[in-house]
């Protein structure tokens, strides 16, 4: 798959997510699984092994190889589209612990309308077994939802998280019981699959009762209106010291965000 169709793009603007059935040829799914398995710190909590493009040859032959680029500049109508980070999310069978209602933009020091991520299956899920779950439209809501927990258990996590968290005032509800209201979906994946979203989308993950293990990776990217938004609390993953650019600038760092697609390229 190198392009969206007409109504994947369409489904994308409106609802802020699309599911991609075979994106990914099944040629990649054996070396990424493998991968993850080299890469990933079973001390630490699941998805937090990122970045493995800047260091690991299979994630950076991936992520400038398997196309995915292409069909975020594709659904945000980018004319390049840069990776900001990768990242790891495996479930063991029988795992318990969920990942609560939210938006990426607020952990991110990035701004932006055309900014997208790509999650991609690497082993079977549905919903109950903890692939993703999203409310359709909430990106054009203009809301910025304070992340779940209190504000010393999030400034644990890294330097004024918590702080910054604590100063956003729209706060997370238990939106599947207001099934009127909201417009939840939820998706079953094969292996190759992609949900692309865009990065304001409310979405969570369930527990994974299953005897299967659940392993997805998801790319972070960056299209042509992204900005800089440096400021204390946000992810230290990329910090004000890794970048030359100043807050409020376009994205212009070609070696801490480098071009991975580029329309003038394929055109």
């Amino acid at each position: 798959m190198n392009t969206l169709t007409p109504d994947q793009r369409s489904a994308y603007a409106r609802d802020g997510v699309v599911h991609l059935r075979g994106a990914v040829d099944p040629q990649w799914i054996e070396p990424m699984i493998a991968g993850v398995d080299r890469v990933t710190d079973p001390t630490k909590p699941y998805g937090l092994t990122q970045r493995m493009y800047a260091a690991d040859q299979d994630f950076r032959r991936f992520a400038f190889e398997a196309g995915l680029a292409q069909l975020v500049g594709d659904a945000t109508n980018s004319g390049a589209i840069r990776i900001y980070f990768d990242q790891v999310f495996v479930k063991e069978a029988g795992t318990d612990s969920e990942f609560a209602w939210h938006q990426d933009h607020p952990y991110w020091p990035i701004g932006g309308t055309q900014v997208a991520s790509t999650w991609l299956a690497l082993t079977a899920a549905t919903a109950e077994t903890s692939a993703l779950e999203f409310i359709k439209g909430s990106h054009l809501w203009g809301k910025t939802y304070r992340p779940t927990g209190s504000r010393s258990e999030l400034n644990a996590l890294w330097d004024g998280f918590g702080d910054m968290a604590h100063a956003l005032t729209d706060t997370v509800i238990d939106f599947e019981n207001h099934p009127s209201e909201y417009d939840i979906v939820g998706y079953s994946v094969e292996p190759g699959d992609v949900l692309l979203f865009d990065y304001r989308i409310l979405h969570r993950s369930r527990g994974n009762p299953s005897t299967n293990r659940r392993v997805a990776v998801s790319w972070r990217w960056l299209g042509d209106d992204a900005t800089w938004q440096w400021e204390r609390g946000k992810d230290p993953l990329i910090d004000q010291s890794m970048t030359r650019l100043r807050p409020g600038e376009p994205i212009s760092d070609d070696e801490t965000f480098p071009v991975v697609w580029s329309r003038a390229l394929t055109a």
